[in-house]
């Protein structure tokens, strides 16, 4: 019995670290967002004009560079995820023009975490750009990453912002109402 409840507690306080360490690298993608040249939203204005509507978008330090990320499902939201084109495009976001590469998502991991992201902005009348405006009202800072998940037993959007004091701020938009959630 107090192994089970010692497991339970464990559980309860590594799954929410790792669902943060989920967003990866923050601190250092916050450090070096003064590099980027593009937004977020600037990037899914991008990709949506040939790829598909964008189910996530992100800024992240990885490999050594800033890079910008939009997931886009090609077909649009009629289409469920198995019928539909899952893909990522991603560029130098400190490059003078966002020239993404293109992939089509075809391994396990990807698809499974486009599938679901792409599901849960199907619930949502609202653009993922329009969401990230609504995180963004009142909020100071940069918006660094847009990724649906649940919240609480809700399909939100967490909007993650860097502050001007460097810290990461989390905003989450329930994807149906339009309303910030805790």
């Amino acid at each position: 019995m107090i192994r089970s409840v010692t497991a339970v507690l464990i559980v309860a306080t590594l799954v929410p670290l790792a669902a943060h360490a989920g967003y990866g690298g923050d601190a250092e993608t916050v450090k070096r967002l003064g590099e980027s040249k593009h937004s977020i939203v600037e990037g899914i204005t991008q990709a949506e004009r040939a790829n598909g509507v964008a189910i996530s978008a992100k800024l992240e330090f990885e490999d050594g560079k800033l890079w910008l990320s939009v997931y886009t499902a090609k077909d649009g939201r009629e289409k469920d995820a198995e019928h539909n084109t899952l893909l990522e495009l991603k560029g130098e976001a400190s490059a003078p023009e966002w020239e993404p590469n293109r992939e089509v998502f075809e391994d396990k991991e990807h698809l499974t975490r486009s599938a679901m992201q792409f599901t849960l902005m199907q619930l949502s009348k609202m653009r993922l750009e329009d969401i990230i405006k609504q995180a963004s009202a009142g909020q100071k800072g940069t918006a660094y990453s847009a990724i649906p998940a649940v919240k609480g037993g809700k399909p939100v959007v967490v909007v993650l912002f860097a502050t001007p004091d460097g810290k990461t701020l989390a905003v989450n938009i329930d994807v149906q109402t339009g309303n910030e959630t805790k």
